[in-house]
This record gives C-alpha cells, structure tokens and sequence, in this order.
C-alpha cells in the first residue's frame, strides 16, 4: 500500500518564509532593541526620581538621561547606550525655592540651614548661596549695582550630588536588561514571522 501526500505547496511556503529570515530578524532585533532604549529610560528615571524625591518631569527636563540606540561599525551590530549626567546639580533647580528664618527650602523635602537666595547678574533667577567657613567683611563694589558694600565673601553656590542615586539606579536596572531583550526579542520574532508579511 503506498500514501502519498502532495507537500510540495508547503513546502514553497516554509522557504519563502525562511529566505527573508536574516532581513526580518534584523527587522526583530532593531525593534526590540528601541522598545528596550525606551524601556531602559523609563526605569530608570523612575527609580532616580524615586530616590532623589523629584518629578521624573524635572529630571527629563534637566536632560541627565540619555538613552540611545546606536549603530556599530558596519552597520550589523547595534548596542544600547545608557548615559547619565552625574555632575552636581544646582540645588535651585529641584523646585521652587523659599527663604525661610533658618535657611532656603526647595519644593517640599530640601531644606539647607544658613542658605540664602540671592540672583547674580548673569542668571535669570535667584539661585541658592551659603557662606564659607572661612567668609568675612569685605568692603567692595558689587557688580550688579556698581556700588560700594560690605559683603560676606566667599559665597558657595548650593549643589546636589546625583552621582551615588545613579550609580544605584543603574546597578538595580542592568541584571534586568538582558531578560527584558530576550522577552522583547521573542515578541518581535514571533510577530515577524507569524503576523508581518
């Protein structure tokens, strides 16, 4: 007894799919790797903003965080870039600022003791001072008004330190990039092959 059974349309079929396979798993990857970047960035401005007690608004708006896809030599590799500004940030910049009795309070967590508000000539709002340890009288000219006062000189401009909260950050997010990628990746390559045509 002999069966036959006519695979030859199948067959068509499974190799037309798989001779465009290189072309729609580079399309997969790319896809996944730009859906990571944004992932990436999202987790990461939520738990810096978590720590430092900030909007992720005004973290944005600081442009401290930079995640970009790029592309290798050649063009066949591509990798992930993840890049955060981890200078001192002026303090002024975390809110609103008050003059209070014991010092300057921003937004609604900061609060440094013996600050004072005062606006340079060149910036276009007041930004936080303190004085040195070492500071006393000087008879001078100020350089905004031009004329002659005592001032308490030296004066520190008042900083944060964002560089501990991003190494944090950081530390927290990359065991997940990897499983992240693999769950984006089989996402991509299933609706590659299955759904896009």
């Amino acid at each position: 007894m002999l069966i036959e059974q006519d695979i030859s349309g199948d067959l068509e079929e499974l190799m037309a799919l798989f001779k465009d396979a290189p072309k729609k798993a580079d399309r997969a990857i790319h896809r996944a790797l730009s859906k990571l970047s944004r992932w990436a960035e999202r987790q990461v401005l939520r738990d810096l903003s978590r720590r430092m007690k900030v909007s992720q608004k005004l973290l944005r708006e600081m442009n401290r965080i930079k995640v970009r896809l790029n592309k290798g030599y050649g063009g066949s590799k591509c990798y992930l870039t993840i890049w955060i500004g981890v200078n001192e940030v002026g303090a002024h910049r975390f809110g609103n600022s008050r003059q209070t009795r014991s010092g300057v309070k921003v937004g609604s967590h900061h609060l440094w003791e013996g600050s004072f508000l005062m606006q340079p000539a060149n910036a276009s709002k007041a930004l936080i001072f303190e004085r040195k340890d070492n500071w006393q009288h000087r008879y001078q000219q100020s350089k905004r008004s031009g004329r002659w006062m005592w001032m308490g000189l030296p004066l520190e401009k008042k900083t944060v330190r964002i560089d501990v909260e991003t190494e944090t950050s950081l530390k927290k997010i990359s065991p997940q990039l990897v499983n992240r990628f693999t769950d984006l990746l089989h996402q991509e390559l299933n609706y590659a092959f299955n759904i896009e045509s």
